[in-house]
Parts: structure tokens; C-alpha cells; sequence
């Protein structure tokens, strides 16, 4: 898969400008989405969206952000289907993880970390609000399904008065067929900003 730079230029122009030269019947058989003959059908954080071709007007419970229509875009653009093999890897072992790495780091591992470290109650209540479910390798470890089949791996450990809080955040191993590093790294992004306004909601 191509790895693309999605902060320069007019990300969202260019890949809709790609997406209406298309062919649906061809994104929705390497994307495993359903296809009507007008709009495909995205499940997206537990949430149900309707994406028109070629237009991509999209319909749903929410509007969705600039970020995460790009995500859409990259997904049925370059993306494919894979059932998970059951593993786990880290942004480091994703192909072009290294490159993206401290990005990733300082966006994403780092901020989870200490936004959650000393309140481990409140990030409960707001997992409860996704479609997530706990995971026991840390002291507050919880799993993430983005996509169908797609999930993120949220793990805690939290700080005392000898040492910070810490995390890590690891990806389903198919993950490496639906999207480039730096699209992971942007989704990581777009979920702790939902994590965030979940919060801010309680």
C-alpha cells in the first residue's frame, strides 16, 4: 500500500476526487462493504453510515469530522478486507511504523496515557459508550473494534508517586491491509478525540 502524506495539500479534495473516479462494485468487494447501487454501508465506532458514490454524502447518527472522512476515503481506496489471525502488534511493527513512530508516540500512546493514567473510573464510563470490551494485560486495558473486525487495543498502566502513568496501543494484525501507518496514526487520533468529547458528555 502506498504511503501517502494526509498534511499536505487538500487531503480531502484529493482522495474524494479519487474516490468519484471509482468503481464502486470494485471497492466493495476488496472492502467486504455493502453495496446498494448508491451508497455503501460503513459501521464505524458501533455506529451505522451510509456512503454515496460517487458523491460521498454520508449519512448517520452523527456528522462525522474532516479526519474521519478521510479515513472513509482511505479505506475504500486503498483498503482490504482481512480476518484477524488473533495477534496483536505494535505501531513499530506495522510496515512504515519506524517512519511514523514518534509521531505516533507523542499523538497518540503518550496522550491516552496521561489524559487516563489517575482516572481509571472515568475512562470506564467512557469505554462503556463504545464498542468496546476489557482486556486484562494492564491495569486498565480495553479493546477497540474501529471497523468490523478492526480493533485497537488500548492498554494502561497507571501512575503512582514513584512512577508515570504508561501505555501502549496496539493494532489487529489485519490492520496491516487496511490501512498505511500514517492512516493508523490518524486513527488513534480520531479515537481518543471521541474518547474526549464521550468524557467531556459525563
Amino acid at each position: 500500500m502506498e504511503v501517502v502524506n494526509n498534511k499536505e495539500g487538500r487531503p480531502l479534495e484529493h482522495y474524494l476526487g479519487l474516490y468519484q473516479a471509482g468503481e464502486a462494485a470494485e471497492m466493495s468487494a476488496r472492502c467486504g462493504l455493502t453495496w446498494d447501487g448508491e451508497a455503501f454501508t460503513i459501521v464505524f465506532l458501533g455506529e451505522t453510515y451510509r456512503a454515496a458514490h460517487p458523491g460521498f454524502a454520508i449519512e448517520g447518527p452523527r456528522e462525522l469530522t474532516d479526519p474521519e472522512r478521510i479515513l472513509f476515503l482511505r479505506y475504500l481506496l486503498d483498503g482490504q478486507k482481512a480476518e484477524p489471525l488473533g495477534t496483536f502488534l505494535t505501531y513499530r511493527e506495522l510496515p512504515w511504523g519506524e517512519v511514523y513512530l514518534q509521531q505516533f508516540t507523542g499523538r497518540c500512546i503518550k496522550r491516552f496515557a496521561f489524559s487516563y493514567g489517575s482516572c481509571p473510573e472515568k475512562l470506564e464510563k467512557i469505554m462503556a459508550r463504545l464498542p468496546a470490551r476489557p482486556c486484562p494485560q494492564s491495569d486498565a486495558g480495553w479493546d477497540v473494534e474501529l471497523m468490523p473486525g478492526l480493533t485497537i487495543r488500548f492498554l494502561l498502566w497507571l501512575g503512582d508517586e514513584e512512577f508515570p502513568p504508561n501505555g501502549q496501543i496496539l493494532f489487529s494484525d489485519n490492520f496491516r491491509y487496511a490501512f498505511t501507518a500514517e492512516d493508523l496514526a490518524n486513527a488513534g487520533d480520531i479515537v481518543l478525540t471521541r474518547m474526549k468529547k464521550l468524557g467531556a458528555a459525563l
